[in-house]
């Protein structure tokens, strides 16, 4: 018997099968994009909140140490008196309270410069005993150095005597405790760090709170 020649054919046509499959194809290829895409943004956003957070924990030992500086008088050369060494690219002083991520306590001789030595270029702290036979005028404070910031660069020091009348702050990039006779008021510190968009400026300043001590 002859079908009803009215009858609609139902179903889809091959050619209708492929246009759907492609569309398929191309909305599965662009969500697996997207999902890449989004993965790599929270790894990227992790990295940089790791990397902050270990910057944020170098400088505050750069700063816990700073803070504890001891004008205990010590052995410097044919003297003794308080022992800090203020350079532009170097800082060296006597510390009563190392902080115990750096190694042990007490009185500590610390040392902040800049590493190149590839591959632990950066900022480093070094630390040794101030009971040193011959005093602690010779120590170059570069021995066993400890990497806080790796990869960090332009390191630099500046020393104040504190605010004038006008309430100004000059900053010289050295300091005679010879000259001054007295610790600075405070020490500020720079330095880059790498960063996707370029090397990023980190700069703080740190008061000392024993400024103007000195020994006899």
């Amino acid at each position: 018997m002859a079908g009803d020649p009215g009858r609609r054919r139902r179903g889809f046509t091959l050619l209708e099968l492929l246009v759907a499959l492609v569309i398929l194809s191309a909305i599965a290829g662009g969500v697996a994009v997207g999902i890449r895409l989004a993965s790599g943004s929270i790894e990227r956003g992790e990295a940089v909140a790791r990397e902050s957070a270990r910057l944020r924990a170098a400088v505050g030992i750069v700063e816990r140490a700073i803070r504890s500086l001891d004008p205990l008088p010590v052995a410097v050369e044919d003297n003794t008196t308080f022992y800090f060494v203020g350079e532009e690219k170097r800082l060296r002083f006597l510390s009563g309270a190392v902080p115990e991520t750096i190694r042990g306590g007490g009185l500590r001789l610390v040392s902040f410069f800049e590493l190149r030595d590839a591959p632990g270029a950066g900022l480093a702290i070094a630390t040794a005993s101030p009971f040193r036979p011959e005093g602690v005028g010779g120590w170059d404070g570069d021995d066993s150095p400890r990497l806080l910031v790796p990869g960090a660069g332009e390191l630099a020091f500046a020393y104040s005597i504190g605010p004038d009348e006008n309430g100004a702050w000059e900053w010289r990039p050295a300091w005679d405790t010879r000259e001054e006779g007295r610790l600075p008021a405070a020490v500020r510190v720079e330095f880059s760090v790498p960063a996707a968009a370029g090397p990023r400026k980190t700069a703080f300043v740190v008061p000392i709170p024993v400024a103007g001590g000195g020994g006899g």
